[in-house]
């Protein structure tokens, strides 16, 4: 059973409403939201990485569909990104507010990231609802139809 859909939405939802209380926090100096949207936004990032994981092998089977190469390629490398950009900020606001230096222009360097990050898993959960209503990913009537084979050896080399 593929888990991947079952699990994507929870880093949407959490990396974008932990940025929307990050802006609120920030713009409006509100502390319960900054503390809010550092735990959704931390939640956000550590659920992005079986996400990503899960893609990956969701992504062996889905190949095999007519014509997605290039439309999986596109989700596979925004949520790469997001899943990476995701962590590395987790891991630096943590490093900031336990040094106690999430003040002032870091605040606003992050947010810039954050919004980008959360513009990125849009993006990427946009993608991923197109390889399914288009192309009929992760459904059991394409993939039941889908023959498995060993992707062939391009490698002439030999």
């Amino acid at each position: 059973m593929d888990i991947h859909p079952l699990i994507a939405h929870f880093p949407i939802v959490l990396l974008i409403i932990g940025v929307v209380c990050d802006a609120i926090g920030i713009l409006n100096g509100r502390d319960f939201f900054l503390r809010a949207g550092f735990l959704l936004f931390s939640l956000g990032a550590l659920t992005a990485i079986p996400v990503a994981l899960t893609g990956d092998s969701a992504a062996e089977v889905a190949q095999y569909i007519d014509g997605i190469a290039a439309d999986l390629e596109d989700h596979d490398t925004l949520g790469t990104v997001t899943a990476f950009l995701a962590v590395a900020l987790a891991l630096l606001r943590t490093h900031f507010v336990l040094k106690k230096k999430f003040v002032g222009i870091v605040r606003y360097v992050y947010l810039v990231f954050g919004l980008v990050t959360a513009g990125l898993v849009c993006a990427a959960g946009y993608t991923g609802g197109h390889l399914v209503y288009f192309y009929g990913a992760g459904t059991k009537p394409v993939t039941s139809q889908i023959e498995l084979k060993p992707p062939m050896n391009t490698d002439t080399h030999r």
